[in-house]
């Protein structure tokens, strides 16, 4: 996913690894942090798989509000969970 652009991923396989959610590039991501339940970035080798739940929360209020894929199995992305979007559009 390049930097700056998101896609949207609201239908999903049965058989995908795929979450729900706008997927963006992991360095978009700003004003976040780890969650502190360690078990939602369990992951094989490199990075969290996230299959356990949202692992990303907001730094300011706390809220859940992404999930980071970054293992050797999974794209290195974070899917940003529907509740959390709220589109909007400049002329810019």
């Amino acid at each position: 996913m390049p930097r700056g652009t998101y896609a949207p991923n609201l239908r999903l396989s049965e058989f995908s690894n795929d979450v729900p959610g706008f997927t963006v590039h992991p360095d978009d991501m700003i004003g976040t942090e780890r969650h502190p339940d360690l078990m939602r970035s369990i992951g094989c080798c490199q990075g969290p798989a996230g299959g356990d739940g949202l692992n990303l929360l907001c730094q300011d209020c706390g809220a859940e509000v992404a999930t980071w894929q970054a293992d050797c199995y999974t794209q290195n992305q974070v899917i940003l969970g529907p509740a959390a979007v709220c589109l909007s559009f400049s002329d810019d």
